[in-house]
């Protein structure tokens, strides 16, 4: 009899709308693991989400939530648990979009705001979900992260400060919480196909610097978020259980 691919309980992906998250959600039900998801904004997204998830006859559910708030956050874990008992992963996997500008220019303002959408919510469902995840036996938690994080470009402060706020946030995470069989890893995504890139960052970035930034990838193309799901969906999965602490970049080696 084979290895089960996942701990008994749902996985819980904060940011499940759309992008990336939304083929985390797609790639969990695909391996057989019931979902648990949210969206903050885009109700939309959730239910296209969902819709996807259909065919794979598996429990999958969406919940709007800020993850700024804290008390609704430690809420949403509750009622999680209670409707699952137990949950084997959670992955952070939301964010705000974000300004691209130099530092000398960046607000205090914009500066506060980035990190309270980003690095304050994943701080919050990190808090939230330790409690679960211990009285459930352990298991893994996993926050999508960035290159930029450690190979920076210029007006990329808003996306790589926060991010790399985050990767240390889930190594001491691991650090502190091996002895109950959570494991907590980051995936360093890298430039993907459509999304925010193919708009040019909401109109920040033109054609000449998406091609440029292409031609700069060693495999030289642009990844998709299935290649970013599919790396999260190993990291939680039983496959990955003596993984812990790493930041793994999923970028076609643009990090070199």
């Amino acid at each position: 009899m084979g290895v089960k691919e996942f701990k008994e309980g749902v996985a819980v992906v904060a940011g499940g709308s759309g992008g990336i998250g939304a083929a985390i959600v797609e790639a969990f039900a695909r391996s057989g693991s019931p979902v648990a998801f949210t969206y903050h904004l885009n109700e939309q997204g959730a239910r296209q989400v969902m819709q996807s998830c259909i065919s794979s006859d598996i429990a999958v559910d969406y919940y709007q939530l800020a993850l700024h708030d804290e008390a609704a956050t430690h809420s949403f874990m509750q009622q999680v648990k209670e409707k699952y008992v137990a949950v084997h992963s959670v992955v952070y996997a939301a964010g705000p979009a974000i300004p691209i500008d130099f530092v000398g220019s960046t607000s205090l303002e914009a500066w506060k705001n980035i990190f309270t959408q980003d690095t304050h919510a994943c701080f919050n469902l990190i808090q939230a979900a330790l409690p679960v995840l211990k009285d459930t036996g352990g298991g893994s938690i996993t926050a999508v992260t960035t290159t930029q994080a450690t190979r920076h470009l210029p007006k990329s402060v808003l996306s790589s400060a926060p991010k790399a706020a985050i990767e240390n946030l889930l190594e001491v995470v691991a650090r502190e919480n091996g002895r109950y069989g959570i494991r907590a890893n980051s995936i360093r995504s890298g430039w993907l196909a459509g999304g925010k890139l193919a708009r040019g960052m909401d109109g920040q970035m033109d054609e000449k610097a998406i091609k440029a930034i292409t031609a700069q990838v060693p495999l030289g193309n642009l990844g998709t978020p299935e290649d970013i799901a599919n790396a999260v969906v190993f990291l939680a999965s039983e496959k990955g259980r003596y993984i812990s602490g790493v930041n793994l970049a999923v970028d076609g080696g643009w990090q070199l």
